[in-house]
């Protein structure tokens, strides 16, 4: 039976241990290893074989995949979400477990290295809607049109405490939001969302290129993992390197 793994100090040093091979394609398992955010489960809490993270809809695990207790953890995947790369068996066993209902969903790496303060600065210097760009704001975050999803944070409070946005207004509306869906001590994972009439605009340009400068600034490391070729072009545009493909795995509930 899964264990939640309370964050003292000694557990986020066992699970800082465990998931030392798990890749880091974002920010998930430094923030949970950091006490941040997100949770940790294990199949036995005294002398665990098999370890489970999770933040929002993404699970890492690690250790024994083949045994009881790590079975176990990971049945408790729940539809809609998504197996992230972890280590070798881990994949087969939930491709076992939950047959064609596990979808292949392929992921796009990007090096926020090459990032330039002049660059995005120029970027946003030159778009039309430089004057319009906000930076996320208790006002703002309190609308019911905002598009700052802070669930994996304590409050509204908290993500203002912790977390930074930049968002831009049309006629009084909110055409999306760039902002740090998650911190851990390195940076934020970045998410991005505009609202389809506003789309294609260079709305999503001009308040990434915001954002990514106030972290380039604060010396922040920006994670920038895309899912789709459209959030590709915009990580190249703002000057991203491209850093490689992986796989992921989407639980739908029905083949």
């Amino acid at each position: 039976m899964p264990h939640e793994l309370p964050l003292t100090k000694t557990n986020r040093l066992r699970l800082s241990e465990a998931f030392r091979h798990n890749p880091r394609v974002d920010c998930s398992i430094d923030c949970v290893v950091e006490g941040q955010m997100g949770r940790a489960y294990v199949d036995d809490p005294e002398n665990p074989t098999a370890w489970r993270i999770t933040v929002g809809p993404f699970w890492y695990f690690a250790g024994d995949a083949s045994g009881p207790g790590g079975l176990a953890l990971l049945a408790e995947l729940p539809p809609w979400n998504m197996l992230m790369p972890s280590p070798p068996g881990w994949a087969a066993a939930a491709k076992e477990t939950f047959g064609e209902r596990l979808v292949t969903f392929p992921r796009y790496s990007f090096d926020a290295g090459s990032l330039s303060e002049a660059h995005l600065g120029a970027i946003l210097d030159a778009s039309p809607h430089r004057d319009r760009v906000r930076r996320v704001d208790a006002a703002l975050l309190a609308r019911p049109d905002n598009y700052v999803e802070f669930d994996d944070f304590d409050s509204a409070d908290d993500f203002l405490a912790r977390g930074v946005g930049y968002t831009l207004m049309v006629d009084d509306k909110l055409t999306g939001a760039a902002y740090s869906s998650l911190v851990c001590n390195r940076g934020i994972e970045v998410s991005l969302f505009i609202d389809e009439p506003y789309r294609r605009l260079g709305i999503a340009t001009a308040i990434s290129a915001a954002l990514l400068l106030e972290c380039v600034r604060r010396g922040l490391w920006p994670n920038w993992d895309a899912a789709n070729p459209e959030s590709c072009t915009i990580a190249e545009k703002l000057g991203y390197t491209p850093a490689g493909t992986y796989e992921s795995y989407f639980y739908r509930p029905e083949a």
